[in-house]
């Protein structure tokens, strides 16, 4: 018999928030009573312990501004090794006012439209997990 690596491994929070840190492309879960969950792809970056997305009118502006609860889903993969990572951030989404901080953040908007509002992911819970290189199916 011998030692085999975990399947998976828990990602430290120091290290989920280092990779939420880098930003990117992730995807926001939104959910409402009475309407079908929905996720709606985002950049992001990190103000603190919030997660500032830039947006315009529609579902995700709707969600701020009720103050619901949301999750971002950010992940990294490499098919051809089969390994990859990725941390979920759970918390209240909540309107931010358009001031010269959050202007400052480097979130342009990548979908055409008026995208001058921004949100913010206030933080409540974060984990992710890892697949080590050598434990994908090959």
């Amino acid at each position: 018999m011998h030692d085999e690596a975990p399947a998976v491994r828990a990602l430290s929070v120091d290290e989920c928030w280092r990779r939420l840190s880098e930003g990117g492309i992730a995807c926001l879960g939104l959910s409402a009573a009475g309407e079908p969950p929905v996720l709606r792809p985002v950049n992001f970056a990190v103000d603190g312990e919030l997660l500032i997305v830039r947006t315009g009118e529609g579902r995700i502006l709707d969600t701020a501004r009720r103050r619901d609860g949301a999750s971002l889903l950010l992940h990294g993969i490499d098919k051809l090794e089969h390994t990859g990572w990725s941390v979920v951030a759970c918390g209240i989404l909540q309107e931010r006012e358009s001031d010269a901080r959050h202007l400052a953040l480097p979130l342009r908007p990548w979908a055409s439209g008026q995208k001058d509002r921004f949100v913010a992911l206030r933080v409540e819970e974060v984990s992710g997990l890892a697949i080590p290189p050598g434990r994908g199916n090959r």
